[in-house]
């Protein structure tokens, strides 16, 4: 039996890399409700998954100068309550390859970001979905960009 209680929600985002020699950091962000993640958002009509993720990740981050990484895409998948109502939850992430380490971010949607190792930013991303996103993310970097 369905619930009908339980609304669906999308989301799409950018793991963003830096490459420097044979080392990638991540950039993670700290959203205003005080988790630590990747950049991401919903889609506007009419957007594609992949124009919402970049559109989203240059708002929050002020990153333009990227290069997307084609044909690799991480999701996942999880639950949450918000003011009473349960939403079933999919986040569909692409990644990509940055120029410069400068942030300039959105007050607004992030309180804080960093630039972290594999290691760092596993230790410091609060939701396991996500820790997983980022160890899938970088046995993909280190298999075939290498």
């Amino acid at each position: 039996m369905i619930d009908s209680n339980i609304s669906k929600d999308e989301s799409f985002g950018i793991i963003p890399i830096l490459r420097q020699g044979d080392t990638y950091s991540f950039l993670l962000i700290q959203h205003q409700a005080g988790h630590w993640g990747f950049p991401k958002g919903h889609a506007v009509e009419g957007e594609s998954p992949v124009q919402a993720a970049c559109r989203e990740f240059v708002e929050e981050t002020g990153i333009s100068d990227y290069t997307l990484v084609e044909g690799v895409s991480f999701s996942e998948h999880y639950t949450f309550t918000r003011n009473g109502q349960t939403f079933d939850k999919t986040v569909i992430y692409f990644l990509a390859l940055v120029q410069s380490a400068t942030v300039t971010y959105q007050e607004e949607e992030i309180q804080n970001y960093t630039w972290a190792d594999r290691e760092t930013a596993i230790a410091l991303i609060t939701f396991d979905p996500s820790k997983q996103i980022l160890r899938d993310a970088n046995q993909y970097l280190t298999a075939s960009l290498t």
